[in-house]
């Protein structure tokens, strides 16, 4: 549950004005995010234009370099500063750790009274993370995936600060009739969270491959020639299994109920895997 208990009682009905004052009142990107987002997404960045964004945050490179000398990155101890961090670990890994820590930190400020961000910010980086971890034998780039699944569910906490009661009811009609959520989302709201979403990320300039796998993740694309999943797909599959991961109730995941996983050929093997590294990475991020 992303709320809290207590479910208010129904506004007027919900107002598109609204969503977009919520949405044209986005706080702007940090410069170490702007700049994470360009590694991630291309391939001619300046490792060194990285490392001057992060240093001009001090808290961002504090945590970086907590999170960097963990025993999970396997570098304990020996990462003294931003320019090491890198380094050692690479401009995407390094990318990945300040676009997920900047982003928090951002959405962290789009305050909503009984929503909880945290159960909402741990299932973005469980999505993340799955499907920076899937894109390789998705063949899909790691860095876009990361920040695709990251952002994926971005709108749901817009439509959340703009008509709190109609999202929640949509939550519930979704869970009690079984039915998508962005399609209870349109049917009580009139918009799907995908589709915010995919504006909140235009209003934020992401390239637009990004933005296109954000409003189709739960209506995944075909996959381009030569790949075997498509990004929007890769994410679809990757949230399945974050909220597997999420629901912690001992069940055994069926290789058949995940949707795009038979095009990955991976075994049961390759998933128990990629559940435990995925368990200990974001464990990592909420000591660190």
């Amino acid at each position: 549950m992303i709320f809290d208990d207590a479910a208010p009682a129904l506004a007027e009905a919900p107002d598109s004005e609204a969503l977009a004052r919520c949405i044209g009142e986005l706080p702007a990107l940090p410069l170490a995010l702007t700049v994470a987002v360009q590694a991630l997404s291309s391939d001619d960045l300046p490792a060194s234009a990285c490392v001057d964004a992060v240093e001009r945050d001090q808290a961002l490179a504090t945590r970086l370099l907590r999170l960097a000398n963990s025993a999970f990155y396997g570098a304990r101890g020996q990462v003294a500063s931003v320019e090491d961090a890198v380094g050692m670990l690479g401009l995407r890994t390094v990318a990945c750790v300040v676009a997920a820590v900047s982003m928090c930190s951002t959405l962290s400020l789009v305050q909503c009274h009984g929503f909880r961000f945290e159960t909402y910010w741990r299932h973005a980086l469980t999505t993340a993370v799955l499907s920076r971890e899937l894109a390789r034998p998705a063949t899909q780039d790691p860095g876009e995936a990361f920040l695709a699944g990251l952002l994926h569910d971005v709108g749901q906490l817009l439509l959340v600060v703009a008509h709190a009661d109609w999202a929640e009811r949509a939550l519930q009609m979704s869970r009690e009739e079984q039915i998508d959520l962005c399609e209870a989302e349109r049917g009580l709201i009139g918009v799907g969270h995908n589709e915010v979403g995919a504006e909140v990320m235009r209003h934020w300039h992401f390239p637009e491959r990004l933005v296109e796998a954000v409003a189709a993740h739960h209506s995944p694309l075909p996959a381009p020639p030569g790949d075997r999943l498509s990004l929007s797909a890769l994410i679809h599959l990757a949230d399945q299994l974050a909220h597997h991961i999420e629901a912690d109730d001992g069940t055994v995941v069926s290789l058949e109920s995940l949707n795009g996983w038979g095009d990955l050929c991976l075994d049961e093997s390759a998933l128990s895997t990629l559940l435990e590294r995925t368990h200990r990475e974001i464990s990592v991020f909420e000591s660190a």
